[in-house]
């Protein structure tokens, strides 16, 4: 088994998937709607990023689940970590393309470094180096 591809339902397909082309180098490999949804995969090598919108009918985030440290406290998927091999670079790299940070860059309890940040729907992406 291996794992393929996390889904997150966004509100704006396009600008949803220009943000991570954009700010994180994904590129949409397949785009295609059905059941009323719209559905985008991004790649980046072998990263894979399910969008998935129903247009007008999709619904906001609620403020609590878009809070790192009350989100915790709600089951369900809590957010992507992407590993990178060298964290401080990359922090530059995202804030000169005005990315919202939402924590400082601090020590996992089983080694490494991580920071959080949000993508423009407000869902959390974490950064980690080992």
């Amino acid at each position: 088994m291996k794992f393929h591809h996390v889904a997150f339902t966004v509100k704006d397909i396009q600008e949803s998937a220009k943000w991570y082309e954009e700010k994180l180098g994904f590129k949409a490999v397949n785009n295609y709607k059905k059941n009323g949804l719209e559905i985008t995969l991004l790649q980046f090598k072998d990263i894979r990023i399910e969008l998935i919108s129903f247009g007008k009918d999709t619904k906001d985030l609620p403020n609590y689940r878009s809070e790192l440290m009350s989100d915790i406290h709600t089951v369900g998927t809590k957010h992507l970590c992407l590993e990178v091999d060298n964290l401080d670079e990359f922090i530059d790299k995202l804030k000169a393309k005005r990315v919202l940070f939402v924590t400082k860059t601090d020590t996992a309890a089983f080694g490494g470094r991580y920071v959080f940040f949000k993508d423009c729907n407000n869902i959390l992406i974490e950064l980690y180096q080992r």
